[in-house]
């Protein structure tokens, strides 16, 4: 709920700072509540923080009135909503690869590594499997 709700915060607002600052201080003193024997490093604690951290920067992805998504489109010369919905796919990928395998395994209490280690096989499988290569691009072999 931490994700979805920080996510729609940062896609509503653009902004990812904004977002940690105003939800950071709320959620993570909840969790804290939550589970006071596990402390700052309780595993409750972790995966609100993270989640935060990783909703905030997704909703800031995703938001056509993000800074970095207006000055990213203007500094490529491309239409704005072009780089959004080009961006949509990617950011969508990891955010459902971070909630699968990182915040509800954490909640079921996993270990943040093996989360950690489970969400790096994921997302280089998916991009050696299902992603393809750029036909624009030249290898530094191929220049030789």
């Amino acid at each position: 709920m931490v994700f979805a709700l920080a996510g729609f915060v940062a896609f509503s607002t653009g902004t990812s700072w904004g977002t940690m600052a105003i939800l950071t201080p709320l959620s993570v003193t909840l969790s804290l509540d939550l589970d006071p024997s596990g402390g700052p490093g309780g595993a409750i604690c972790l995966a609100t923080t993270g989640s935060v951290l990783a909703g905030a920067i997704f909703g800031d992805h995703c938001s056509p009135i993000s800074d970095t998504t207006v000055l990213s489109s203007r500094a490529c010369g491309c239409d704005h909503l072009q780089h959004v919905r080009t961006q949509m796919p990617y950011a969508l990928t990891v955010a459902v690869v971070c909630v699968v395998l990182g915040s509800i395994p954490a909640v079921l209490g996993v270990s943040p590594w093996i989360c950690l280690i489970m969400g790096i096989v994921a997302l280089t499988g998916i991009v050696r499997f299902v992603g393809k290569p750029d036909s624009d691009f030249e290898s530094p072999t191929e220049r030789l």
